[in-house]
């Protein structure tokens, strides 16, 4: 071990580093390691981006029918019991575009115009009703559906204890292999890892058709959390 701190001490002096910043760096007489943990729990909310888009030769009418169309899927979420707050526009968009005929020769300009809003479900058995509701009432493209925890704290403390009896084991490992064992910890920290929800999308700019519900699975969400704990260590 001395032999090992002679030599750290060596390179750092050979840079103009003093032997206070190496040990500030590398404490003596410890070991460093990672530590992982994940829980899991249902989710809570959803997320849900209905859109509107219609195409025209007219802009002003491609904008007005937009617009008229949106304010009655929001009309029908809200009668859906869906609270206004919980609704936010998230684009407001018209797109130019040429169309040419057979032979290249001659374009019509039309305009696509697009309005979509995030609604925030707070009753999970409602996603299916939210998404068809959206669809009767005019909406024809969907995007970014996903799921979330309201509160995660308690998946978060529980994902926390296994990170930090995890580190443990691992440095028991290494300091076995070593033959030293592990002391009090010295330095902790943590990192935290929110599981990427299931998400789902459609899009397109069509008329509305006549749908049937959309079976909608939430299935699992996860928590991670990674800490990095440097133990003391001993003989």
């Amino acid at each position: 071990m001395l032999k090992r701190v002679l030599l750290v001490i060596a390179a750092l002096l050979a840079v103009g580093v003093s032997t206070t910043s190496a040990q500030e760096t590398y404490p003596e007489n410890t070991i460093t390691v990672s530590g992982f943990g994940t829980a899991y729990g249902e989710p809570d909310l959803a997320y849900i981006e209905l859109g509107v888009e219609i195409v025209e030769a007219d802009l002003g009418q491609a904008f007005t029918s937009t617009a008229d169309t949106m304010n009655a899927v929001i009309e029908a979420l809200v009668e859906l019991g869906i609270a206004r707050e919980d609704l936010q526009t998230t684009g407001v968009n018209i797109f130019p575009e040429d169309r040419y005929s057979q032979d290249g020769m001659t374009s019509t300009r039309v305009y696509r115009v697009r309005n979509t809003v995030r609604v925030t479900v707070r009753d999970i058995a409602q996603v299916e009703s939210v998404i068809s509701t959206g669809v009767d009432a005019g909406a024809n493209t969907i995007y970014n559906l996903s799921f979330g925890i309201e509160d995660s704290a308690a998946l978060e403390q529980e994902a926390r204890v296994q990170a930090v009896e995890n580190a443990r084991q691992r440095a028991e490992q290494l300091a076995a292999a070593l033959g030293l064992t592990v002391g009090e910890p010295i330095i902790i920290s943590e990192t935290l890892n929110q599981g990427i929800p299931f998400a789902y999308g459609m899009g397109g700019g069509g008329g509305v058709m006549e749908m049937a519900v959309q079976p909608v699975s939430p299935g699992q969400l996860s928590v991670g959390v990674q800490v990095q704990i440097t133990f003391s260590i001993g003989e």
